[in-house]
């Protein structure tokens, strides 16, 4: 389950410190968590900060996910609000409360979304696209071989 969050015209996405592909920040459900709830509980571990899922946006199926030949994903992806009154946009990569664990963070500019490698590659389409309409997209999306 991942969130996009997003703030004047730019999205918060995260890597590992040594990685080279980026991400929406979230997570996996534990036992008896509601996918949304998920969401809201990686953002409040994460970052500090408190978010409500404001709708379910897309379902992507990954085949050779990461480019990794037969890994199959299955992503939920979330609309997510800030309910702090402000989100400081670092121009830097920065870590999270948990930076033990060597993610780093960083505010990308929505335009320069298809110069970098995210994952899925088909977010880079959708995030283009994210609108206020109810309509929830289910994508099967293949990534190529490393």
């Amino acid at each position: 389950m991942a969130g996009v969050l997003m703030k004047e015209n730019k999205i918060l996405l995260h890597k590992t410190k040594k990685g080279n592909a980026w991400v929406l920040p979230g997570g996996r459900g534990e036992i008896n968590e509601e996918s949304g709830k998920t969401v809201i509980r990686e953002f409040a571990e994460e970052l500090g900060l408190n978010v409500k899922a404001v709708r379910l946006l897309w379902i992507i199926e990954s085949f050779n996910a990461y480019g990794e030949k037969n890994l199959h994903e299955h992503g939920i992806y979330y609309l997510v609000k800030s309910e702090e009154a402000e989100i400081t946009i670092r121009t830097e990569e920065f870590f999270g409360l948990e930076n033990g664990i060597g993610i780093v963070y960083k505010w990308i500019e929505l335009q320069e979304l298809h110069n970098m490698n995210i994952y899925p590659r088909a977010l880079k389409r959708l995030i283009q696209d994210v609108s206020e309409d109810n309509e929830i997209k289910h994508m099967i999306n293949t990534e190529e071989l490393s």
